[in-house]
């Protein structure tokens, strides 16, 4: 892809983050600022109690850093996570509805095209510190449970980050690092913002996301999809890779159901960030596409 084009497309993602957010933030800016809540008193014995949540997505399509782990099929994706003292554990899966594959270098195994199928389990353990006031710090581990045709075999990552409250949003960055097969890294920056939408329902919270990507892989075991572009390796070829990678928008409205439940319909797009990385996602892409729009709804319970 040439640089024009490239710049093209950064300039767009950057335009669709600013047409979401600026007109909330000039929104936020213009309403007087509340008082200050008065400071609750808890008993010792309720500082600091675990929760639980158990949550669900229907998604359109299965997406992970861009790349289409799904294709012409509704996935289910339940998670449960529990907290406690800023420690997390966190086990999440994806099913499958229909197995489909279009893509020549990732074929699926024999038996599985439109079956329906659990495809992968996620372990996540973490823990959250607030150094000072809106400034947090974030360290965990992330064991990915794969199977064929996303990979041959399970994958382990460590990552670590730091996240400031902003009054008009919040910025976090974190660094993932597989461990277990090839030193592949993963750069992260997220934009959020929550916006309390009360017209359309009392409790109602609008979230806008905006995330970018850096990916670096040094791979010594695995093979690197690029595509058959001239200038990078031929496919299932071994090879480095380097580069701005995504962009992911996203958007969703919480409505609460009574104390406990929240039902959220979002939408969401990747965008690819340069030439190289649309080679890349096309070919690791079970559909075999570097841009993807996904929609669907995320239902929710904590205690």
């Amino acid at each position: 892809m040439h640089s024009s084009a490239i710049r093209e497309r950064t300039l767009t993602c950057m335009i669709l983050f600013f047409t979401i957010f600026c007109p909330f933030m000039a929104a936020w800016a213009d309403e007087p600022a509340p008082a200050p809540a008065p400071v609750e008193q808890k008993p010792p014995d309720d500082a600091a109690k675990p929760s639980f949540s158990f949550s669900t997505d229907i998604l359109s399509q299965y997406m992970f850093r861009g790349a289409a782990q799904s294709k012409d099929s509704a996935v289910f994706q339940p998670a449960f996570t529990a907290t406690y003292a800023g420690f997390s554990a966190n086990v999440w899966g994806n099913f499958d509805t229909a197995r489909h594959s279009n893509n020549p270098l990732m074929p699926l195994p024999s038996g599985q095209h439109g079956d329906a199928k659990w495809s992968e389990t996620d372990f996540t353990v973490s823990y959250t510190k607030e150094l000072c006031k809106n400034f947090s710090v974030l360290i965990g581990n992330v064991y990915y449970g794969l199977q064929q045709p996303i990979s041959n075999f399970d994958q382990d990552e460590v990552f670590g980050g730091v996240s400031y409250n902003f009054p008009w949003l919040t910025v976090a960055f974190t660094t993932y690092g597989e461990v277990t097969h090839a030193v592949d890294v993963w750069f992260q920056l997220d934009l959020t913002k929550s916006i309390p939408v009360d017209r359309l329902c009392k409790g109602a919270v609008l979230d806008l996301g905006a995330s970018f990507g850096y990916l670096i892989l040094l791979q010594n075991n695995n093979n690197l999809n690029l595509g058959a572009a001239s200038a990078t390796p031929a496919p299932g070829s071994i090879g480095t890779y380097s580069d701005f990678h995504t962009c992911q928008l996203t958007a969703d409205v919480k409505f609460p159901l009574g104390k406990y439940v929240t039902i959220a319909p979002k939408v969401g797009v990747w965008l690819p960030l340069t030439g190289a990385a649309s080679d890349y996602l096309q070919a690791n892409s079970l559909d075999t596409q570097s841009t993807h729009f996904y929609g669907g709804i995320n239902l929710t319970a904590t205690f």
